[in-house]
């Protein structure tokens, strides 16, 4: 590769890792997957905390599993909610057009 060509290239790789860190909120090199103002440092600030309980084996075995999910997501009328806002809440409810992972 010749020498200008050379230049050319790193300049654009130096300015697209720059751009990958503005979006990251400058918080490393690769866009975060959490929204602004979002952070889980410190207790899942901005999260609520939602346990599902199962029991099995006649009663002897219970397993809880958690998941924390943006604060609000139970709060309200909408019909998808529901299974967010029962007694032993379905951890996998989400708002129509997102998936679970």
């Amino acid at each position: 590769m010749r020498r200008p060509n050379l230049i050319a290239v790193l300049a654009v790789a130096a300015a697209f890792a720059g751009a990958n860190a503005a979006l990251a909120g400058g918080k490393g090199s690769t866009p975060s997957s959490t929204p602004p103002g979002f952070d889980n440092t410190g207790g899942h600030n901005g999260f609520e905390e939602f346990t599902h309980t199962t029991t099995s084996n006649g009663g002897e075995t219970t397993t809880s599993t958690h998941a924390y999910l943006p604060g609000g997501w139970d709060e309200g009328k909408a019909a998808w909610k529901s299974g967010l806002q029962a007694e032993n809440p379905n951890l996998a409810t989400r708002p129509p057009g997102l998936k679970g992972h």
